[in-house]
C-alpha cells in the first residue's frame, strides 16, 4: 500500500543505477569480435555505418569506433545510443534518420525479424565460468537421466559451446537449442545490396538453427521434431513432447527471455544459473497463477469499450500486419480502436489518454511481458486481445508473446468470424463488474442508429438487454468533471472596458511603493 509520508518502503524496490566498467585494451578486440565486423563490412561494401549499442556498453563505443575507422577508408560510422524502444530491438528508425546502409548490433538481442536494413549481431562476451557453472548445475539438478533442455541469454552465446560439451558426459539426454536467424523467412522482404542479398548475421557456431527447418524424415539416421518458439529452435527425438523436457537457463534471473520462455513453456520445470551473481536455483513460480493473472487481464479487455493500439515498435517483421489485424479484430467486436506512437512506454504517457479502458502492446516478445502495477490501465498482448475478441479462438494453457504467431499463415492463425449470427452474439456476463455485455457485431440489427435514441437493445426472443458500445458523451457523462460550465443567460452581459496597461511589475494605475 502507499504511503501518505515518507517512508523507506521505496528503498527495497528502489532500482540502483550501476556504473559499468570499461573493457580493457587487450580484451576490446575480441569481446566486440572487430574482426568479424570488418570483414562483414567490406564483403558487401558498405558505406554508412549504425553501431547500436546498449546503455551498458555505451562506455566502450568510442573505442569501437576508433578501431573501426582506423581500419576502414571512405566509410562514415555513427553510434546509436538512446534507443527509441528496447535496446534488445534493432533501432532501423533511429539508423534511418542518417541514411545507414546496415546496422551492428551489440549485446544482449531478442533476434526479432528486421524489415529495412541488414544487420549483424555481435553478442560480446561477457565473463563466464564454465567450472562453476557445470558444478552448480549439477548440484541442483544431481538427476543423470534428466530430459532436459539447454537455454541461455545471447550474451553467453561464446561459452556455450564448452558448457555443452561438459553437461553432456553427464545428463545423458541433454538437448542443446539453437538461436534462430530472425530475418531468413521468406515472408520478410530481403536486402539486396549490389549483386548479393543480405540478411541478418549471427557469429558462426553449431548452435544456429535456419528458421523452419523441420527433419521428421522417417529414413534419417536420427529423425527429428523442431519446435521454434522464442527465438529458439529446439531439435526434439520423434514422437517426444516439449512438455516432458525441464529447461536449464544460462543468463540473468531477471531478464525478460527467461519470463519469456517460462510462460511460453509453462508445463515445464525451470532451473537457472547466473553467470554475473554464480547463483543457481530451481524455479518454484506458480506459472498457473501467473497465468490466471492473464487471464484477467483478457476479462478486462472483454469489458473494454475503447482500445488502444499501442506500437511498441516500429522496426519488428509484420508489425503493420499486427496493428491493422488489430483493427478489423476489434472492429467486429464491437469496439473502438486508436493507434498509439507514444516510443518507449511509461505511466504518464499513457495516463494521458484516460478515455481508453484498455491498452494492447504490439512490441517485441521480450518487451510485451512487464510489471504494470504503476500504470492507470491495464495492457494486454496481441494474444489475449485475441482471445476477449476472437470468438473461435479459446483460452488455453498455450501462451506466445510473439504476434507474428498469430497473423495468417502462422502456427497459431485463427480466423475470426466476420459477423456473427444469433447463438455467437449471445450476451455473458462479465466476472468483473457483473454486468451484461455482447461481443460482435449482428449480420442484420433488429434496430436502426436512425429509428431509436437508445444505445441498448431488447432482444424480444428472451428479453435480454444487451448494452452496446459506448459513446464519448456517456463516457463524458460518467466523468466527475465534465469541463467549465457555459452557464448561458445566467451571466451578466457587460460592455468593453479599457484594461490596465504597463508591465506586470508596475502598473501605470499602480502607486509606486514609498
Amino acid at each position: 500500500m502507499t504511503s501518505a509520508f515518507s517512508s523507506g518502503d521505496d528503498v527495497i524496490t528502489r532500482k540502483i543505477q550501476c556504473t559499468p566498467e570499461t573493457t580493457s585494451s587487450d580484451n576490446l578486440f575480441n569481446v566486440y569480435e572487430v574482426d568479424r565486423c570488418l570483414s562483414w563490412i567490406g564483403q558487401h561494401s558498405f558505406k554508412m555505418i549504425a553501431l547500436q549499442f546498449p546503455d551498458e556498453l555505451l562506455i566502450d563505443a568510442p573505442r569501437v569506433v576508433a578501431l573501426l575507422q582506423g581500419a576502414l577508408k571512405d566509410v562514415l560510422i555513427f553510434i546509436l545510443g538512446d534507443t527509441s524502444y528496447g535496446s534488445c530491438c534493432v533501432d532501423e528508425v533511429g539508423a534511418q534518420h542518417y541514411r545507414a546502409d546496415c546496422i551492428i548490433h551489440y549485446g544482449h538481442a531478442c533476434l526479432s525479424p528486421t524489415t529495412r536494413l541488414p544487420v549483424l549481431y555481435v553478442f560480446g562476451q561477457s565473463a563466464f565460468d564454465t567450472n562453476d557453472c557445470v558444478s552448480q548445475i549439477k548440484d541442483i539438478c544431481p538427476d543423470s537421466l534428466l530430459k532436459a533442455v539447454l537455454v541461455y541469454d545471447t550474451v553467453y552465446f561464446h561459452a556455450i559451446d564448452k558448457v555443452y560439451s561438459r553437461l553432456q558426459e553427464y545428463y545423458k539426454q541433454l538437448i542443446v537449442s539453437k538461436l534462430v536467424e530472425s530475418s531468413r523467412s521468406s515472408s520478410y522482404p530481403s536486402h539486396q545490396i549490389g549483386a548479393g542479398t543480405i540478411t541478418a548475421h549471427v557469429p558462426p557456431s553449431p548452435f544456429l538453427h535456419p528458421d523452419g527447418f523441420t527433419n521428421t524424415d522417417p529414413l534419417a539416421a536420427n529423425p527429428t521434431t523442431t519446435v521454434n518458439k522464442c527465438g529458439r529452435s529446439i531439435e526434439l527425438p520423434m514422437d517426444s513432447c516439449i512438455d516432458d523436457y525441464s529447461f536449464i537457463y544460462i543468463g540473468n534471473t531477471q531478464s525478460p527471455a527467461l519470463i519469456n520462455m517460462m510462460m511460453t513453456f509453462n508445463k515445464s520445470q525451470f532451473y537457472t544459473y547466473s553467470p554475473s551473481d554464480r547463483v543457481s536455483e530451481k524455479v518454484t513460480v506458480n506459472m498457473n497463477k501467473a497465468l490466471m493473472k492473464r487471464y484477467y487481464l483478457i476479462e478486462r479487455a472483454k469489458d473494454a469499450n475503447i482500445v488502444g493500439i499501442v506500437a511498441g515498435t516500429l522496426g519488428v517483421g509484420r508489425y503493420r500486419e499486427m496493428i491493422e489485424h488489430l483493427k478489423s479484430l476489434l472492429k467486429k467486436a464491437g469496439k473502438k480502436s486508436y493507434t498509439l506512437v507514444v516510443g518507449k512506454l511509461n505511466p504518464a504517457k499513457l495516463a494521458n489518454f484516460a478515455e481508453v479502458d484498455v491498452f494492447v502492446l504490439v512490441s517485441c516478445p521480450e518487451s510485451s511481458i512487464f510489471d504494470q502495477s504503476e500504470f492507470y490501465r491495464p495492457i494486454v498482448s496481441p494474444l489475449e486481445m485475441e482471445i476477449a475478441c476472437n470468438q473461435a479462438r479459446e483460452w488455453t494453457s498455450q501462451y506466445s508473446s510473439d504476434f507474428t504467431e498469430l497473423l495468417p499463415g502462422s502456427s497459431m492463425y485463427v480466423q475470426s468470424p466476420d459477423q456473427c449470427d444469433t447463438d455467437d452474439c449471445r450476451p455473458d456476463v462479465s466476472l468483473i463488474s457483473n454486468r451484461i455485455r455482447t461481443l460482435g457485431v449482428k449480420a442484420s440489427p433488429a434496430v436502426s442508429e436512425s429509428a431509436s435514441d437508445s444505445k441498448d437493445l431488447v432482444l424480444r426472443s428472451d428479453m435480454t438487454l444487451a448494452s452496446g458500445a459506448a459513446d464519448a458523451g456517456e463516457y463524458l457523462s460518467s466523468r466527475s468533471w465534465k469541463g467549465l460550465e457555459q452557464k448561458l443567460g445566467e451571466t451578466p452581459v457587460g460592455r468593453a472596458v479599457e484594461g490596465q496597461s504597463g508591465i506586470a511589475a508596475s502598473y501605470q494605475n499602480e502607486t509606486s511603493p514609498s
